[in-house]
């Protein structure tokens, strides 16, 4: 038997699948981090796993750049994707001058610089597309430094589009953002971190 949903449930269902895509999305990129951190524990006794406490953020700008390695290097074996994404979280996410040296020793002898070069490169494209972004939006924050602390919503900008196009009431909207505001976890301003996603969204719906 067909069973036929009024606009009003229809768009309440679509909203509750929209919450739940956003918390599995912040839960991927939380893995991600913890997958990287502790592979590189277990084969190299390298501990870094104080900053778990960014996973979401973390994992939500390393996501991409692994995928990117994964996808358009296909010889790479997934240690040697694992230790050049660990690289690269030193590199944006650490001032750790001599655990990136080591980091970088290791990528050396694995033969697997000019990948990790390509990898770097691609960061700096993503940062720099991201904080454009966000500077577009007339927001103001402390450092442009500061801003990498709002890389976890590289994943989550095609559920904002989406979001956006949904036609939600005021409410809606707002139990939205402070879902994202609550699953980030993040040492970044929560006052914030509201205002950008309602501006976000609202980019999205000129």
């Amino acid at each position: 038997m067909d069973v036929l949903l009024t606009e009003s449930q229809y768009k309440k269902l679509l909203f509750e699948e929209k919450k739940s895509e956003i918390e599995k999305e912040f839960d991927k990129s939380k893995k991600v981090t913890f997958d990287i951190i502790s592979d590189i524990k277990k084969q190299y006794g390298i501990d870094f796993t104080f900053a778990l406490t960014w996973g979401a953020t973390i994992g939500g700008f390393v996501g991409p750049i692994q995928r990117y390695l994964e996808t358009t290097y296909t010889n790479l074996s997934s240690s040697d994707i694992t230790l050049i994404c660990f690289g690269i979280i030193l590199t944006f996410f650490s001032s750790n001058k001599e655990k990136l040296q080591k980091v970088l020793e290791l990528i050396k002898e694995n033969g697997i610089i000019t990948f990790f070069d390509r990898a770097i490169m691609k960061s700096y494209d993503l940062k720099d597309s991201f904080m454009n972004f966000l500077e577009s939006l007339n927001m103001t924050f402390s450092k442009t430094s500061n801003m990498l602390a709002y890389a976890f919503l590289v994943p989550l900008v095609p559920f904002l589009k989406h979001i956006s196009d949904m036609d939600l009431s005021e409410d809606e909207m707002s139990i939205i953002i402070k879902g994202i505001v609550h699953y980030s976890v993040v040492l970044v301003s929560s006052t914030i971190l509201t205002k950008l996603i309602s501006k976000i969204i609202k980019r999205f719906k000129s």
